[in-house]
């Protein structure tokens, strides 16, 4: 039940069932990791073991969904050196964290990870004739940073034809997602409460706290995530990494 931060490397399986999923695509697999919450205190050993264990899946990419920094850039280069060795692509949006500590570099700092960064971008996957869409917004906090993001033109240029996955740090931002074209949506920034009884407060501001919900046409995944914030433990509430697998909604348990 009691858990401190960085000493545990859980990985979880899901199985998300996508309506019209294409069949080059079934199987597809997606690392879903949030919420590293990286400082000058972030010990390296958890960093290599959590690349080392992601770099030896067989998988076909990772959707960071926020919260990556809990420091300057300048205090965490060691962590960052260590975190761009992961070999897989990585889709990356920013969270409440990030851009709070590094809003007008945030760009270039995912960049020189190597990165992609999808804030208010869409990126299409193909594999022969067939596609798969992914879509990133930043956090819902924008606004307070200068950056203007605007979901109903961004979601209006994505192909209704072609499945989409949404990346968006705030699981709040389902209230975007159910009205368009949106398949599944990946969020982060609960940290399932990180120690109970408080997950009952983030209910007050989050729909979901964590796991897998369906709101009208969009499902939704929350990740309890895989670092801690304010306190360096969890409890009741561990963190997980979680390993997604895209099926054809018929072949869903």
């Amino acid at each position: 039940m009691f858990e401190k931060a960085y000493t545990r490397l859980n990985f979880k399986r899901l199985r998300v069932g996508i309506t019209n999923l294409p069949s080059s695509f079934e199987n597809f697999t997606i690392v879903h990791l949030s919420d590293l919450h990286v400082n000058a205190k972030t010990p390296l050993p958890a960093l290599e073991e959590l690349i080392d264990k992601i770099n030896e899946l067989e998988i076909d990419m990772i959707a960071l969904t926020g919260d990556l920094f809990d420091a300057n850039p300048a205090r965490i280069r060691a962590q960052l050196e260590r975190l761009s060795h992961i070999k897989h692509p990585v889709y990356f949006v920013s969270g409440n964290h990030d851009l709070l500590f590094t809003c007008k570099e945030l760009a270039r700092e995912i960049e020189m990870l190597g990165f992609i960064f999808l804030d208010n971008r869409i990126i299409t996957l193909k594999r022969g004739d067939e596609a798969l869409q992914f879509v990133g917004l930043s956090d819902a906090y924008s606004r307070y940073f200068g950056i203007k993001r605007d979901p109903k033109k961004l979601f209006g240029e994505l192909d209704a034809k072609i499945p989409s996955i949404l990346l968006a740090h705030q699981p709040k931002d389902i209230r975007l997602a159910h009205t368009f074209a949106i398949d599944l949506q990946l969020s982060g920034h609960t940290h399932g409460g990180q120690i109970y009884p408080f997950g009952y407060i983030v209910r007050l501001f989050q729909p979901y706290l964590h796991g897998l919900h369906v709101k009208d046409k969009t499902q939704i995944f929350v990740t309890t995530g895989y670092g801690s914030w304010g306190f360096d433990f969890r409890f009741k509430a561990p963190s997980e990494v979680v390993i997604i697998r895209l099926i054809k909604a018929e072949h869903a348990d």
